[in-house]
């Protein structure tokens, strides 16, 4: 499901007793106890959750192929991570995205190549 920025925030911005209570299905935002109400700001991002509901499934444990190095197992499965959960507080998500991205796309891209080369 998608919605435009607008129409989230609306969503998000309802009655709450504590975190959970801003939570819609993948978006998640934070209770401001002084009003009850959830904020407008989302505290994840798209990218995030791709990281969480795809790529932790796929890297949190070695790969069964033996042409990609342990090396670059170990930088997937940590820039994963990192991309999936960064412990960032909250409203700084969107600043470090870009840097997670292409932290995963160069990864990825060598995940690629190295089993590219392997196949020859």
């Amino acid at each position: 499901m998608a919605f435009f920025e607008p129409k989230m925030r609306e969503i998000l911005e309802q009655n709450c007793t504590d975190d959970e209570d801003c939570n819609f299905f993948d978006c998640f935002s934070r209770c401001d106890l002084r009003v009850n109400k959830c904020g407008a700001q989302r505290v994840n991002n798209n990218l995030q959750v791709i990281c969480d509901k795809v790529f932790r499934h796929w890297f949190s444990a070695p790969l069964k192929s033996s042409a990609l190095s342990f090396q670059l197992q170990l930088q997937l499965q940590e820039a994963v991570q990192e991309c999936a959960d960064p412990g960032v507080p909250s409203g700084n998500t969107r600043r470090d995205a870009p840097s997670v991205f292409w932290k995963l796309r160069r990864l990825l891209r060598a995940t690629l190549r190295e089993l590219q080369e392997a196949e020859k």
